[in-house]
């Protein structure tokens, strides 16, 4: 049996504007953060861990990061993507295995997702910006 412990914060219910969970398996942890049309999920421990050195270099490493379309969309699929994680083994590359990999994604609720290509970045690039000054800005409170 997979066990998951999921914590849940809501836009409405925190006063951060973002919705997020933290998912953990064992030790391992997990944070799916959702703000308007941008979702990623972090390796939490890290995140929390490396808050100071983070902010000073203003970097820092998501497992997947999503782009959509429409805030319901969005909001959709943060709610399958917790699920998911909850599915994944303690194992995965979400928990014990993190790559180092670009793992970006555009998602249209008609359109069907697609990893981001080059020629698009330009066009994701001050969402993507402000999506990250948002996590560094709030590491220590999530």
């Amino acid at each position: 049996m997979t066990e998951s412990t999921v914590k849940i914060s809501m836009r409405d219910e925190n006063g951060l504007g973002c919705s997020y969970a933290i998912i953990t398996k064992d030790k391992m942890s997990i944070i799916i953060i959702l703000k308007d049309q941008e979702c990623a999920i972090f390796h939490y421990d890290d995140l929390r861990s490396r808050e100071k050195e983070v902010s000073r270099q203003c970097e820092y490493h998501y497992l997947l990061l999503k782009h959509y379309d429409s805030d319901s969309y969005a909001y959709k699929d943060f709610l399958k993507l917790i699920g998911k994680m909850c599915k994944k083994g303690r194992d995965s590359k979400y928990f014990a295995n993190p790559q180092n990999e670009d793992n970006r994604m555009i998602c249209g609720s008609t359109d069907g997702e697609h990893m981001i290509k080059a020629e698009e970045r330009p066009l994701y690039e001050e969402r993507y910006f402000d999506f990250k000054c948002f996590v560094l800005g709030n590491q220590g409170t999530f």
